[in-house]
């Protein structure tokens, strides 16, 4: 709706989810090593935030195990919170059980990520900023 030659933009979008499939997330975590790697821009948006951090602890880090609480055992980079941050928060819209503790975390330059929900403060006319960048660079 903003710009007629999206299809030519390049890039990818990981949001969140309620029920995680866990035979999707493999696949998930090679989409974002590739975008990391070919630097590819890559918006990842609560629960896509969470796979870019799985996905940096094991194949930057090497923590080969690294993994969310909410749906495998190993080494939880990805912890569930004491409770339910949901609503406005510092101005940003949340919703999640959920959150990063990954300390050495280095974000790449083509990710733009939050644990929040820009889509719920954004309309046609007033887009939140993360995805006027987002697009921005996914339109080079």
């Amino acid at each position: 709706e903003i710009d007629k030659n999206w299809e030519q933009y390049r890039g990818l979008i990981i949001c969140g989810t309620h029920s995680p499939i866990v035979e999707e997330i493999y696949f998930l975590l090679d989409r974002i090593r590739n975008a990391r790697e070919l630097e590819t821009p890559y918006l990842g948006i609560c629960y896509g935030y969470q796979l870019a951090a799985i996905e940096y602890a094991r194949n930057v880090l090497g923590i080969k195990d690294a993994t969310s609480e909410e749906f495998e055992q190993g080494i939880l980079v990805v912890k569930k919170r004491n409770k339910l941050k949901v609503g406005l928060h510092n101005g940003e819209t949340y919703w999640n059980n959920y959150e990063v503790d990954l300390p050495d975390w280095k974000i790449p330059d083509n990710f733009f990520i939050s644990q929040f929900h820009p889509e719920y403060q954004s309309s046609i006319d007033n887009p939140h900023p993360l995805l006027c960048e987002f697009l921005k660079y996914a339109k080079k």
